[in-house]
């Protein structure tokens, strides 16, 4: 600047300073870029602060814990480490975040709502996804719908949460379709970019008018829609001859009698310990809970010895069947088939499981099926290690094949179309010359025996997971790709679902039955992370006080 003008400016705008020496003028230089200074940091902790806060109140919901939480024992924790290992300054600090439970609230509401935006995008850019939706009730009575999607993301299949939303009457398919078709439109989604539906099968789901699936056939008529695989297991695994239904009630009536008695209970769990068993309680039945009931005859058969020395002394219902050993035969068979039943179960369970191996899952127990029909006609048991203990197994074998031949009836009946998935081989192994491509289009074949002899391709398929696999391979191979994509989006089972109930019970629970459960659950159990710099940019910071 010009020094003629800089004497000016001081003499007319600053005259108490013109005869100030240099000194002073260096002192209020650094003062002011001292003030300077300590505003950027203060800037800088408000925004930090902000961004832990936020961090803190995802930790929060994908524990699934109180938003009280954090004021009442995290922070105060974190003040108390950071004062003893960093001293107090550092405690301080941490007392800038903001923690209150109103704060912590609206961090994962401000999360959950970028969550939900950012699937949306996600989806659109798809084009396509497949829904699994199931209806349940909470603590509170209400009841809750819960969707769960699959969907393309760059290179890989992924699923997530959708929503869970209030049903604030009745739960009827019509009701259903237009709390989904909302969210829908509130999300820019259309029905013609739903490939597939996966539902438990309840009435309201499956009506041929006015349930849910004729509500979406009517705006997708191409939709696949598929009844839950666990379901339909489940349902399989009822059907029983009424000689091993009654062994099965009498067990069931025998654990409840002990298990709903805390002092028998406890008088139970102390013979047991006394007597050397592997374990000193049993299991109580329950008809709603997965693999409960192979669990409980399990465990009832190999304590069957302590219960009846136990019901010496307590009026355990039917106590004398303890003492029969044909009873205690086909209470063994029980345990094994059931067993058998809780492996399947298990299988099918899980994330990412598509409809191509659960389908072979189920073929394979059906074929395990024939075998030991075949194995019990020839006299063996070997496929049922308690049967095959038992002595007067043997006398039972009739009752035994007569289970086996209904489950495999059953078996049948609820998986009518196991066999056309060989149809599909091709997407499961596309270079083996064998698997059936006849059902496709011309332009498909074509493509498929082209990709068969891709040799580059086929080193990428002993690398990479099945749906990697076919997206990387869609540039090339554009319409076989496609075909198999929309195979691989389906949903076996609602087992997400079922996932997020159980959430969703441990969350409003007897002293949270108040709680507005989406937000948590969204930020709970989303793939799709919170973009949390994202949403503190626009938002101002403030330290707590």
């Amino acid at each position: 600047m010009v020094p003629s003008k800089l004497k000016r400016h001081l003499e007319t705008k600053h005259p108490a300073h013109v005869h100030s020496n240099l000194d002073y003028f260096r002192r209020a230089r650094d003062l002011n870029q001292r003030q300077q200074g300590r505003l950027l940091d203060s800037v800088k902790v408000s925004d930090k602060a902000m961004e832990a806060s936020y961090m803190l109140a995802e930790l929060i919901a994908k524990q699934k814990k109180p938003h009280t939480i954090a004021e009442t024992l995290i922070l105060p924790a974190c003040k108390i480490l950071a004062g003893v290992m960093l001293g107090p300054d550092a405690a301080n600090e941490l007392s800038k975040v903001p923690s209150s439970d109103n704060t912590i609230k609206r961090r994962i509401d401000d999360m959950s709502e970028d969550i939900e935006e950012h699937l949306a995008e996600k989806l659109q850019a798809s084009g396509r996804f497949s829904l699994q939706i199931d209806e349940s009730t909470d603590i509170s009575g209400a009841a809750q719908l819960l969707a769960n999607v699959r969907y393309v993301d760059a290179d890989s299949i992924k699923e997530t949460f959708l929503f869970c939303k209030e049903m604030e009457s009745h739960t009827t398919g019509e009701e259903i379709f237009r709390v989904t078709n909302d969210y829908f439109k509130e999300n820019s989604l259309t029905w013609n970019m739903c490939v597939g539906l996966c539902t438990d099968g309840a009435a309201s789901m499956t009506g041929r008018v006015k349930g849910f699936i004729a509500k979406v056939r009517a705006q997708n008529p191409h939709i696949v829609t598929n009844h839950c695989i666990l379901h339909r297991e489940a349902l399989v695994a009822k059907t029983m001859p009424p000689e091993l239904t009654e062994v099965l009630n009498q067990a069931v009536q025998m654990v409840n009698y002990i298990k709903s008695r805390p002092l028998k209970s406890r008088l139970f769990s102390q013979l047991c310990a006394e007597m050397g068993a592997d374990h000193q309680s049993l299991i109580l039945h329950t008809e709603v809970r997965w693999l409960s009931r192979g669990k409980v005859l399990s465990r009832l058969y190999e304590l069957r010895k302590q219960l009846l020395e136990f019901s010496g002394e307590n009026a355990v219902p039917h106590k004398d069947k303890l003492a029969d050993e044909r009873w205690c035969a086909r209470l063994a068979y029980l345990a094994d088939i059931f067993g058998h039943l809780n492996e399947l179960n298990a299988k099918l369970q899980g994330r990412n499981e598509n409809i191509l191996s659960s389908t072979d899952k189920i073929r394979g127990f059906m074929g395990k099926l024939l075998l030991w029909q075949e194995a019990l006609e020839q006299g063996s048991m070997d496929m049922f290690p308690l049967t095959s203990a038992a002595p007067q197994a043997a006398k039972e074998r009739a009752v035994y094949a007569e289970h086996l031949q209904t489950l495999k009836e059953r078996f049948e009946q609820y998986f009518p179309r196991v066999a056309d998935i060989e149809d599909y081989d091709w997407i499961q192994d596309p270079f083996h010359q064998e698997s059936s491509t006849e059902k496709l289009s011309m332009k498909e074949r074509e493509e498929c025996a082209e990709l068969r002899v891709d040799r580059t391709l086929k080193l990428k398929f002993s690398e990479l997971p099945l749906d990697q696999f076919w997206l990387a391979s869609a540039s090339e191979y554009p319409s076989i790709s496609h075909h198999a994509i929309e195979q691989l989006l389906h949903f076996p089972t609602t087992y997400l679902c079922e996932l997020a109930f159980s959430t969703l019970t441990y969350m409003k629970n007897n002293s949270r039955s108040r709680l507005s459960v989406e937000q948590d659950l969204r930020v709970a159990l989303s793939s799709v992370p919170p973009r949390i710099k994202k949403i503190c940019a626009p938002r101002q910071a403030h330290v707590s006080h």
